[in-house]
């Protein structure tokens, strides 16, 4: 159980009379007698009860150090940026569908939208409490400032609504595109497959039955021409039969003769020119075949090209069409989902803007800057017409929830001490206050040559009603080193030295009171050993105050 528990507390007062016999205060005090000089008034004196207790005792190691009190600054917190859009770098419709409405968000720091001081309200020194006004602030900038956040909240407003309108085309954009994407299905995007194909195909095949006609064409022609050359070489042997006849035959003896060969000669000249005009015809037709060939194999490579580059394409349509197909749902989700996530920002972005300036009309709806905390002002750090942006220091203030009593201990005895530890406190200004503390930091090892020792710097930190503490007030820390054996023990209030013996004041079974000398024991700051003079469950008491009556 907690030894503090165990102890009953009352309070009970004594009037002590001052009488003057010869120079000298006698005063009685419910049996209790004691000597004090004159005074020459009449004083009130109040004790409260404390048991004597027998358990379990710590070991501590004391030292004395003083109280340091940190500072805080307190700073201008409002957010007086201009507005500007998160999510304009994702609107590629923001310059197409909107084109001529300008440029909504328009990227600026708080520069230029600054507050400024009319009054100090506060002095150094002064003890001030959290919401106590500090400074009065211009109301042209209160109103300026004020007028360009409403302006940023409605610039916020426009944004919005474009990204609500551009997130209603979107879905239906991708409706179409969902649609679209399944109407096809994967036997449509087959058939669509294999009418390309087949398309292409019957191109060559085409061009290939063009080529075989006109390889058909060119072999009657050159057979022709050949017959017509067989027979053009016959006429032409006739021919020239004909005219040796004709030159080796006298007209006048075989008349009958020369005139066979002369009509002989004209047949074949006849025939020899008629052959000749067909070969020419049919030599035309040959190379006019020959070119028509030459381009329908230039047509027939082209088409066979086209053929073999169309497989890919098709090929590759239909795994596009069979994939969207399968994936238009997700299609859809990943679309509206682009589209309603700039609408979240945009909202986000109105939402900060209508915050900003709730915000704003909250903290100078007065016309003052009021203080965030309680504390002493250590300084004042504006002066009147200075300018307020956020960031802006305002005042410096004692920070009692940085207080602390940093002592120096010997490395020997570093090993007891750790960081998180619990250490009692002992403050005489408040001896009926209690001041829990922990061991915040232990420094590093310095040598000391005066000494011969290595001491570090062990800092500990107060809580509690530190609001009353100062900077510079004597403390008493016991750093906890172990755990003893039961012995008996009182709280370090009830020992009071004098002559160079310790006592303490004993109430009696029939309530006077008596001082009954001590031997004390080791201490752990707040209760110390008795080891003569007192039992467990003795009554002593402890002075608590002192006021005039």
């Amino acid at each position: 159980m907690d030894k503090k528990r165990w102890i009953e507390k009352k309070s009970i007062s004594f009037k002590m009379i001052i009488f003057t016999v010869g120079g000298i205060i006698l005063i009685t005090a419910g049996g209790a007698m004691g000597y004090f000089l004159v005074t020459g008034q009449e004083e009130e004196i109040s004790y409260r009860e404390e048991t004597v207790l027998y358990g379990e005792l710590t070991v501590g190691m004391q030292e004395s150090g003083n109280v340091e009190v940190g500072t805080t600054e307190q700073t201008f917190e409002l957010d007086l940026s201009a507005y500007t859009s998160s999510s304009s770098d994702t609107f590629s419709w923001n310059t197409n569908l909107f084109a001529g409405m300008g440029n909504v968000a328009s990227s600026s720091s708080s520069s230029g939208r600054n507050l400024t001081v009319e009054e100090i309200l506060v002095t150094e020194g002064q003890e001030i409490t959290e919401g106590e006004p500090i400074y009065r602030i211009t109301q042209e900038s209160i109103d300026s400032i004020r007028s360009e956040l409403s302006s940023d909240v409605s610039d916020a407003l426009v944004t919005l609504e474009q990204t609500q309108t551009q997130l209603q085309m979107t879905r239906l954009e991708a409706q179409q595109a969902y649609e679209t994407d399944t109407a096809y299905g994967t036997d449509l995007a087959q058939a669509e497959y294999n009418k390309t194909v087949s398309d292409l195909q019957e191109a060559v095949t085409d061009i290939e039955e063009e080529i075989t006609d006109v390889n058909e064409e060119l072999l009657t022609l050159n057979e022709q021409l050949a017959e017509y050359q067989a027979d053009l070489e016959t006429e032409q042997e006739v021919l020239e039969n004909a005219e040796y006849v004709i030159e080796t035959t006298d007209i006048v003896s075989d008349a009958y003769g020369w005139i066979t060969a002369e009509n002989a000669r004209e047949d074949a000249q006849e025939v020899i020119d008629q052959l000749e005009d067909e070969i020419e015809t049919t030599t035309e037709s040959i190379e006019e075949s020959n070119i028509e060939l030459a381009e329908l194999t230039e047509s027939l490579t082209g088409a066979q090209k086209d053929l073999e580059q169309g497989l890919i394409d098709a090929q590759a349509q239909l795994s596009l069409r069979t994939l969207k197909n399968s994936n238009a749902s997700e299609r859809y989700d990943v679309s509206v989902a682009m589209g309603e996530f700039d609408t979240q920002v945009a909202q986000e972005d109105y939402d900060e803007a209508s915050e900003k300036l709730e915000e704003f009309d909250s903290v100078l709806g007065e016309g003052t800057l009021n203080s965030q905390y309680n504390g002493v002002v250590t300084q004042i750090e504006l002066s009147i017409g200075d300018a307020v942006d956020t960031g802006t220091v305002l005042i410096t203030l004692n920070d009692y929830d940085e207080v602390t009593v940093t002592v120096s201990v010997e490395e020997s005895e570093l090993e007891n001490i750790h960081e998180g530890d619990a250490v009692n406190v002992s403050i005489s200004a408040y001896p009926d206050e209690e001041f829990t503390s922990t061991v915040e930091e232990i420094g590093d090892s310095e040598y000391d040559s005066s000494t011969g020792n290595t001491y570090a710097d062990v800092t500990v930190k107060l809580s509690g009603d530190t609001a009353k503490l100062y900077e510079g007030m004597s403390v008493e820390i016991t750093f906890i080193t172990k755990e003893t054996e039961t012995v008996t023990y009182v709280s370090n209030r009830a020992v009071y030295r004098q002559n160079g013996k310790s006592y303490v004041r004993k109430k009696e079974a029939d309530g006077s009171i008596t001082e009954q000398e001590v031997v004390t024991g080791f201490s752990d700051g707040t209760y110390v050993e008795i080891e003569e003079g007192l039992s467990e469950g003795d009554t002593v008491l402890i002075e608590s105050r002192v006021s005039d009556s």
